[in-house]
């Protein structure tokens, strides 16, 4: 069997899901199907999104939801969570990763993976498609898009009807963009505003100018986004370097844990099961990250990036035990992840002759570092000599801050 030679017109995939949030409550209310239901903000003053039902009774994107009742006397209210919505999130990475493991989440909702050398796992688009999709809920109504590059398959992910893919080939991207609005290209703000006050408000017409007075107009961004409006997006999907490279505790505490002192003896279990991995053993971890889920939904995480890479369990746990004790928590948390990524191929480290020294400046130096970051300056001082050879006791030394 011929290996499939590889197309340039399916070398980016977007897995786009819009209003994640609100996709993300009705798939856990699956009651609410086909009545009027709104997503609220976080103040829960105003609607965010609207079903169709309930822009059929009026009610509209921006209003009060005061006036959204007096609209719809049936409407349903939700609350978005983000401890749901990082959840869903995360499955989209996940299903996106199992296609490629060039990933990149932009943005909540939406993914792109680098599609180069999958050609003989995935030869046709529908083999694509199949394989993003097993890994997302068909109730999130995912939508995927299929070009040469970024920005043109992001503009056809956004164009699939729910559960499809939308192909764009190489020879119809401009085309493909041309009528699309120039809000969509990678330009700041006030680049885009600069663009409709000039009569310029699609793809096409920003593509049709020269690029030399786009570039002399919007400098560098301005040239990326005019190749971009042409079908030819030089932007590459950027994944994170430990993206793949990493080990995940989860704990669900049933009832929710209250005291920091449940939270802490949670974590130190979470880090013995996670060391003991077969991925973390005998490694180094580059980044420490901590998510926790609230019994109403609130999310709160943490990511520590090392300044060098960690495989002790005694420093590990001193810096998670650290990210918890002096940070402020929304509430009782119901679930609790540990993920340690970034890791190593380097599976030990040279000691020094003198490794017993060295250990206990090391334990000092870590010690003290805590200490001042919870009391706002080194507790511990040392010792100098200043006039060893005067006869006044106390002009002979002096006590300096020791400041590792």
């Amino acid at each position: 069997m011929s290996t499939p030679l590889p197309d340039p017109s399916r070398t980016v995939a977007c897995l786009a899901i819009p209003s994640l949030a609100f996709q993300c409550e009705l798939a856990e209310r699956p009651g609410l199907l086909g009545s009027p239901v709104v997503l609220s903000d976080v103040a829960r003053a105003r609607v965010v999104k609207a079903t169709l039902e309930a822009r059929r009774d009026g009610v509209r994107v921006g209003m009060t939801l005061r006036d959204a009742v007096a609209r719809s006397p049936l409407l349903t209210i939700l609350e978005p969570r983000p401890a749901l919505v990082a959840r869903y999130a995360e499955s989209m990475v996940e299903a996106m990763a199992g296609v490629s493991p060039l990933v990149e989440e932009s943005e909540t909702g939406i993914v792109f993976a680098d599609l180069r050398g999958t050609e003989a796992l995935y030869p046709g688009i529908e083999d694509v498609r199949s394989a993003v999709f097993s890994g997302v809920s068909p109730q999130l109504q995912p939508q995927l898009g299929v070009a040469g590059h970024r920005l043109t398959a992001y503009l056809a992910a956004l164009r699939a009807r729910p559960s499809t893919v939308v192909h764009v080939p190489e020879a119809e991207a401009a085309t493909f963009l041309a009528q699309e609005p120039v809000r969509h290209l990678p330009l700041p703000p006030e680049d885009i505003e600069r663009l409709h006050l000039l009569g310029i408000d699609t793809c096409g017409q920003f593509a049709g100018l020269p690029r030399s007075a786009v570039e002399a107009q919007f400098g560098f961004a301005g040239g990326i986004a005019w190749l971009a409006a042409r079908g030819e997006d030089p932007c590459p999907v950027r994944p994170k370097p430990w993206e793949r490279e990493r080990v995940i505790e989860h704990v669900q505490a049933e009832p929710p844990l209250v005291s920091r002192e449940a939270i802490l003896h949670g974590l130190e279990q979470m880090l013995g099961r996670a060391l003991r991995h077969p991925r973390a053993r005998n490694r180094f971890v580059r980044l420490v990250r901590l998510r926790a889920e609230t019994e109403r939904g609130d999310l709160w995480e943490h990511d520590q990036v090392l300044r060098e890479p960690l495989g002790d369990r005694g420093r590990l746990w001193t810096l998670v035990r650290s990210l918890v004790e002096y940070a402020e928590l929304p509430g009782p948390f119901s679930f609790i992840t540990l993920e340690l990524s970034g890791l190593t191929k380097e599976s030990g480290r040279q000691q020094s002759l003198f490794s017993e020294q060295t250990r206990r400046q090391e334990q000092l130096d870590e010690m003290v570092r805590h200490l001042k970051v919870r009391f706002g300056e080194s507790p511990v001082a040392r010792v100098v000599d200043v006039e060893p050879w005067h006869r006044l006791p106390e002009r002979r030394y002096a006590l300096l801050e020791y400041d590792p």
